[in-house]
């Protein structure tokens, strides 16, 4: 089987990067390990990714604008995001329609768990231990694997740095739960998470319950745990997941005929975790300049250039702020108090929307900054 482009991954990120290249007429091959399986995630899109997508009505199963931030000390802030919403979606239909608009594009969609990836004179030559799957070989190969990206280990690319491991249960809406069914609530606690944040995300018919910690001295099951007892939760869950989030951009996610993207590639934002916006547009960035690469001789980095370019500002806010914030249960304190500032709470929401930092007034920055000093201060 020879391809020009060989995709290993079928989530967000693989299904779009190979839809891209199909559409454009070039030979694609979509490898994904297991095409049942269910990646652990809260499932928040924003209404930018809807719209530039064109994601059908009927895989947004909420379309939620009302959010709350809880305190260590159980304070709650009301925010309303009056311009757009945070679109919720489950996983496992949301990857197969991405799946099938990349084979309905023209890509063969391939299922096996990628065993070897060797170069070769014809590119790469990609064994799977799907024993019906003949070798693969391809001139070019995108790494979607994930945090734990095969491709990355096997083609030696800077390994990822920070992982959180997250765990999210799903529990079906009970009496007790029905007051989460049309709101998003977010836990600043050290007690849920001592350097991340806890997550109650409501679907149509269970709520996304998690947490995650890069702190191994935690144990993320009993961080969980303590998570649904504040809650105040008796029923079971009926699923538990758990993965590794990379939370910080790989050095380097471009090589030799290769490029990284989603997970692999390391494209999560601290702070917020956001992983699936930056998986599908680096998807389509990636496809783009294969595109460029093989139609025009582009550089093939022209993707990561181009990426770093649009998000750079954007990932090291996050991690700024993350670093400020979330140290402790004083400083999250005061980061939940300034959420309640309308100010803050708008140019958050209108930089979610479509992922751009928004200018605010000259007025406006003094007295967020001012308000940021005041909260430090107190918080330290």
């Amino acid at each position: 089987m020879r391809f020009d482009v060989a995709v290993i991954g079928g989530g967000p990120s693989g299904a779009v990067a190979a839809a891209e290249l199909a559409r454009a007429g070039i030979p694609t091959v979509l490898i994904e390990r297991n095409l049942d399986h269910v990646k652990p995630c809260g499932g928040a899109i924003p209404l930018g990714l809807i719209e530039e997508f064109g994601i059908p009505g009927e895989l947004v199963e909420k379309k939620l604008s009302h959010m709350r931030a809880r305190s260590p000390k159980g304070r709650i802030i009301e925010m309303n995001m009056p311009n757009g919403y945070v679109g919720m979606v489950r996983r496992e239909k949301f990857d197969r329609y991405l799946r099938s608009e990349a084979e309905r594009a023209g890509a063969v969609i391939v299922e096996g768990l990628v065993n070897t990836i060797r170069r070769s004179s014809f590119g790469f030559t990609i064994s799977t231990l799907n024993d019906k799957v003949p070798p693969i070989e391809a001139h070019y190969i995108i790494g979607a694997d994930g945090a734990n990206s095969k491709t990355a280990d096997e083609l030696r690319f800077p390994p990822n740095e920070l992982k959180v491991i997250a765990m999210q249960q799903r529990f079906k809406y009970t009496p007790e739960l029905e007051q989460f069914r049309d709101i998003v609530e977010i836990w600043f606690d050290g007690e849920v998470s001592p350097d991340f944040y806890g997550w109650i995300f409501p679907k149509a018919d269970h709520l996304a319950i998690g947490t995650g910690t890069e702190d191994r001295r935690h144990s993320i099951k009993e961080l969980q745990k303590r998570f649904i007892e504040k809650i105040g939760i008796t029923e079971a869950p009926y699923l538990d997941e758990a993965a590794k989030i990379p939370m910080k951009p790989r050095k380097s996610f471009t090589a030799e005929g290769a490029i990284l993207v989603g997970d692999a590639a390391g494209l999560v934002t601290p702070a917020n975790g956001e992983g699936i916006f930056f998986a599908m547009r680096s998807g389509k960035l990636a496809a783009q300049a294969m595109i460029g690469h093989l139609k025009h001789a582009e550089p093939l980095e022209n993707y990561e250039t181009g990426f770093r370019k649009l998000y750079a500002p954007i990932f090291f806010g996050l991690e700024v702020l993350q670093y400020v914030y979330y140290r402790n249960d004083r400083l999250r304190e005061s980061f939940v108090a300034i959420c309640a500032d309308d100010d803050v709470q708008q140019i958050t929401f209108d930089s979610y929307l479509y992922k751009k930092m928004v200018p605010a007034p000259w007025s406006t920055q003094m007295k967020i900054f001012s308000k940021n000093i005041y909260h430090l201060v107190k918080g330290s």
